[in-house]
């Protein structure tokens, strides 16, 4: 798998999200609501016989506002649904991609994230990845 081609289509895919600005790199500044794809702790190769298939646990953030803001937990609210259309979940599992074969947002996590000096409400969305080997 090329690393830059499964953050960019991960991010081609968040940005079918209405509103959402997806970024498949960690930005220095953004737009709120925003999306974006961080690199991976790491590449696991091998994870079937053969080369057949490689993984990966990719984060992806979504930040919304201050967090502070009661509107901002509304709005990290529909993006951390398991379902809807703002689901981080459902738009990321229901992609057709090339560049990998599955993928999995088995979980996310709640904080304050600092892009470009500011501080943002979001979730980090643990996404799994596996694709080819070759």
């Amino acid at each position: 798998m090329n690393l830059a081609e499964v953050m960019q289509e991960l991010a081609d895919q968040l940005d079918t999200i209405a509103g959402l600005n997806a970024f498949g790199y960690p930005a220095d500044t953004i737009s709120p609501p925003a999306a974006m794809v961080d690199y991976p702790d790491g590449i696991e190769f091998d994870a079937t016989y053969g080369r057949g298939s490689d993984t990966m646990v990719v984060p992806v953030y979504v930040a919304v506002g201050k967090a502070s803001d009661r509107a901002a937990r509304d709005t990290l609210g529909a993006y951390a649904d398991g379902a809807g259309a703002k689901s981080v979940k459902q738009v990321l599992e229901a992609g057709a991609y090339e560049a990998f074969d599955t993928c999995r947002v088995s979980g996310a996590e709640f904080a304050v994230i600092t892009v470009g000096a500011v501080d943002y409400l979001a979730a980090k969305f643990t996404v799994d990845i596996t694709g080819p080997g070759e």
